[in-house]
This record gives structure tokens, sequence and C-alpha cells, in this order.
């Protein structure tokens, strides 16, 4: 009997993954990435994106709490039913061609022949074959890596993505190279628009063992660090600090502008997130609109600092930044009040409302004599001079690299103030209010207190994202203020671990770089952000770099479920 429900099991999360294969190709996801190379002549983007879901439904099936040898079945089963689908598929399309593209314009001839290996010279029904093959032996992989011991998995999982990410930097790296005059390094990295066969297996041997001496050489030092005096503890964990701020201030000089651009991007995320951390990963108050604060202090930045806005003050942005940080969290205060009672999914709800009203009061006619209506607040100076000044050992700093250098500087200054608080006496009431707030109201806590605090708090922090980007982008518009920017903040904060600062860096980096670097299938960018969130949140629900807290209690919840289900599979059995 336990048998038979795992096998149903595997047969439906097949189906599922086989469905999704289809969508990626009738969307012609699978057709824009074909021709983009990771090894050259071997392995493009497209046939890894459509061999990705069977080894990753593999994968899970065989995380299930069975012997090896049945969480090994069940991942066959599971790739045979997502291939068999798949196939059956290509063929009905290929009956059907060329009369399928009035419903389906995506599913051209070209795209059958990629889909059924017809540049082997394959026939559909031994390319329908083949994909069956194919899905049954990555699911079979999938399972085979999953009950492997954690060595193996690190070698695996460490290699393979060393060779991807390198493949798909290839567009900003090598011409990077060759402007710092490295020609022979490009030459022996990439072949063509991929990496070199050689290159390729140098990165997989390295990749492979950095993630498997990584967790060895992390606990030593660990180990180490412990064993010092508490002064020499200090004493390190500055330097390196130190260490990690001269990186980022060479960055820009060894990125180039394109990649500096996208740090600036990734860099504004990286500063909203640890805003509505404070908000969400400390005192566990959903806010979905958090662009409101985001809003607010573009905005008042532009009406303080702009010569042609309806104030006409036209004072330093650096003069500015105070007035508008106490004006932000002033408002936060303003909108935390109405929302003291509220829990869960009503509080996301009323805060979603209250981002909406922003949007749309921004864009009003009432509120066009101050802030321009549709069109916006013109003409805010940038932070520094006109956009370009000079700093030692960088030189002359312009473009991009001239909003980037403070606002790495404001996200580390956020970054040291979230710590701070994390640890602090109204760091442990947020914690004890996002575990129960009923016992933490008992304990003597002021919730309503320390709720007005987050708020106030995430307001401030988000506001001056807000002045850096008006500035930034020297005017401000209601359309850059979208719901899409608070889904976006959260889906950082979730993605990285609740919680955790690293966590957001490593977040917005996963959610904003990511896409950027696919910036030449920009029709599909969502698709590819939205199938990096869900494959993260089903492979690691707790984030990238967790919360220590958060993930005792997920792996404690986790190991629970686990018990449960063994306990289950066994009454069945003995049942049966």
């Amino acid at each position: 009997m336990s048998r038979t429900l795992g096998l149903r099991a595997a047969i439906s999360s097949g189906l599922i993954t086989g469905t999704v294969m289809i969508y990626l190709v009738a969307v012609g996801i699978a057709s824009a990435f074909a021709e983009r190379e990771v090894v050259t002549g071997y392995l493009t983007l497209g046939r890894l994106m459509l061999a990705l879901p069977p080894l990753a439904i593999g994968y899970m099936v065989a995380g299930r709490p069975l012997p090896n040898t049945q969480r090994v079945t069940h991942a066959l089963v599971a790739g045979l039913a997502c291939g068999a689908l798949f196939a059956a598929a290509f063929l009905a399309a290929v009956a059907l061609s060329p009369g399928i593209r009035t419903v389906l314009n995506r599913v051209s001839a070209s795209l059958l022949d990629f889909v059924g290996f017809g540049n082997l010279g394959l026939e559909p029904a031994a390319g329908a074959a083949l994909n069956v093959g194919l899905a049954t032996a990555l699911a079979v992989l999938g399972g085979l890596v999953r009950i492997a011991p954690v060595v193996v998995r690190r070698t695996v999982v460490g290699g393979a993505s060393a060779v991807l990410v390198m493949g798909m930097v290839e567009p900003f790296l090598r011409p990077r190279l060759l402007q710092l005059s490295l020609p022979k390094v490009a030459q022996f990295m990439y072949d063509s628009h991929g990496l070199a066969t050689s290159s390729a297996a140098m990165i997989l041997v390295v990749g492979s063992l950095l993630a498997v001496t990584w967790p060895g050489m992390r606990q030593t030092a660990r180990s180490r660090l412990a064993a010092v005096d508490p002064g020499t503890r200090g004493m390190l964990r500055w330097a390196a600090i130190l260490v990690g701020i001269a990186l980022l201030y060479t960055l820009p000089s060894i990125t180039g502008t394109f990649l500096t651009q996208v740090l600036v991007l990734v860099g504004f995320y990286v500063l909203l997130g640890l805003g509505l951390n404070i908000v969400v990963g400390y005192a566990g108050l959903l806010d979905l609109g958090y662009v409101a604060f985001y809003a607010v202090g573009a905005y008042f930045t532009a009406l303080i600092t702009s010569p042609t806005s309806a104030l006409g003050w036209g004072l330093n942005w650096w003069i500015a930044l105070p007035i508008v940080i106490l004006l932000s969290a002033t408002v936060g205060l303003f909108i935390g009040a109405p929302v003291l009672r509220l829990r869960g999914d009503y509080l996301a709800i009323v805060t979603l409302g209250f981002g909406e009203i922003a949007r749309v009061l921004l864009g009003s006619d009432a509120l066009k004599p101050w802030l321009g209506g549709p069109n916006g607040i013109l003409s805010v100076p940038f932070m520094i001079g006109d956009g370009t000044y000079t700093l030692p050992i960088v030189g002359t700093v312009t473009g991009p690299a001239a909003t980037y250098f403070p606002l790495m500087g404001f996200c580390i200054l956020a970054a040291l103030i979230a710590y701070r608080l994390k640890y602090s006496r109204t760091g442990r009431a947020w914690n004890a209010m996002r575990e129960d707030e009923d016992v933490a109201a008992a304990t003597g806590i002021s919730t309503v207190n320390y709720k007005l605090l987050a708020f106030a708090m995430g307001a401030a922090v988000g506001c001056v994202g807000g002045a850096i980007y008006a500035t930034h982008l020297q005017g401000v518009v209601p359309g850059g203020f979208v719901l899409q920017v608070s889904i976006t903040v959260l889906a950082v904060v979730v993605l990285g671990g609740m919680g955790s600062i690293p966590g957001i860096i490593v977040g917005a980096l996963a959610l904003i770089g990511t896409p950027e670097l696919l910036r030449e299938f920009a029709e599909y960018k969502v698709l590819v952000y939205g199938a990096v969130l869900v494959a993260v949140m089903l492979l690691r629900p707790e984030g990238l770099i967790p919360d220590a807290s958060r993930r005792a209690e997920l792996e404690e919840a986790r190991e629970l479920e686990e018990g449960e289900l063994q306990v289950e599979y066994d009454e069945i059995s003995g049942d049966a």
C-alpha cells in the first residue's frame, strides 16, 4: 500500500513537471535560449532549461523518508511520466503542424526540430523516444544525487553551479577581460559564445573542490576564532570587514560600466530589503506596501532639493537627507497607527492598500501642482556635485559609479544599524512579538510601541533608498513606485532568509542580478525571475543564508514532518 501511494505521488509529480516543460517550449523560452551557449559545442542554455525540471523533480521525489531503493524507483517513475507527457505533446505538435501555429505562434518548425533533436538527423518518433530516455535518466540522476553522501552532493552541485555561472557571464566578462588587457585569459576561458572545453573542465574541478572544502575550512576558521582571546577576535573581525569594504571600493574599476549599473540596482534592493527586514524579519509584520516609504523618500527629496519643484528650496542633498528621514519616519508612524490591531493576512491587505493609495496620489491631478502628476518632478540635483568627482585610488568617478559609492556606504551603514538592532533589547522584543504577540504582551512588552518603532525604522531606511533613487535619476515619476517593487523587496527578504542580513545581500544578487545578466532575453525576464524564486523556495525554504534561529525552527518542523510521514508509512505497511 505505501509503495503504491508513493508511486502515485511520483507519477503526479512527473506529470506536473512534464507540463512545466511543455509550457517552457510553448511560450518560446526554450528556443530563445537555444543559441546561448554554456559550454561551446556541448551545452546550450535552452537544453539546460529543459533538463533542469526532470533533474529537479528526481531530486525532490528522492527526498522522501523511504529506503534508498524506493527513492530511486520513485525518481525513475517521475522521470518516465515527465518524459512521456513531454514526448506525447511533442508528437501531437508535429502531427498538427503547421496548423498549431494559429493557436501557439511560438511553436515553429525550427522549435520542433530543436526539441526533437532534428539536428542529429532523428525522425520525430526517435526524438520523442530520446526525450523520454533523457528525462528518465536525468530524474534518476537527481535522485542519486539526493541520496548520495553529502560530500558527493556538494561536489556535483558546486561544480555544475560554477560552470553555469561562468558560462552565463560570458557576454560581460569576456569584454571586460579584453579591456583589462588580458586577451589570453579571455581566449582560454571562452570559445565562441560559451566556455571552452578546457576551461569548463577546470572550472568544474575548482568549483567542486571549493564546494567540498569550504564547509571544513569555515568550521576550522570558526574553531580557531573561538579559541583566541576576545580582543584578537574583534580585531580579526574588523580586519575582515575592512577587506570587504576595500573590495567593494575597487569593484567598479574591475566590473566596468554595465555591471556597475547592475550593482547599483542590486544596491537599491539591498537597502530596501534591509529596511523591510526590520518590519517583516524582526517584528513579524507582513508589509506589502513598503513601496510607499520608498516613494515618500524620493518625492520628499525631489520637493526639497529640486529648484523647479513647488517648494523651490533647492537644498543640498546632504542637508535635505535628515529632513527627509524625519518626515518619512513620521509617515511610517501614521501608516503604522491604524494597523496596530491587525495581524497576518489582514495586515498584509491593509498595507497593500496603503501602497496603492500612495501610487494613485502621486500621479493624481489633485496633487499635480505639488507633485507634478504623471510627469513627476524633474531637475533633482546629484548628491555630489554634478555627478563627477574624484576618489583616492579609483580616480575620476562618473556615470553609475558616482551613485555606487555613496549607495554602498548607506547599505553598509544600514546593515550595521540592523545588526545592532537585532541583538539589542529592541530586537529581542521584536523577536518575541514575531514568535507570539500575545505571549510577548503578557510578559510586559509594549507591542504598540514596538510595532510603531518597527514601521518608523523601516520607513527611515526605505526613504534613504528613495532619496538616492531620486538623485540617481535626477527626477521622480509615479511609474517607478508600483506594487511590483514591494513584491520584489519582500521576495528578496524571504529568498535570502528572513532576519538574515547576509541573506538580504545574496537574495538581492539572486533575484535582481540574475535577470539582469539575461537582459538580451528581456521578454522572459519575469519568467526566469519566477522560476528562480520557485526553485529556491522548494529546495531551500529557509532561504539562501537563513538566520540561525529561523533555520533551527524550520529544521525542527521538517524533522517532525518527516517523522510523522515515516510513522504513517509504517502504519500503512503494517495494515497491508
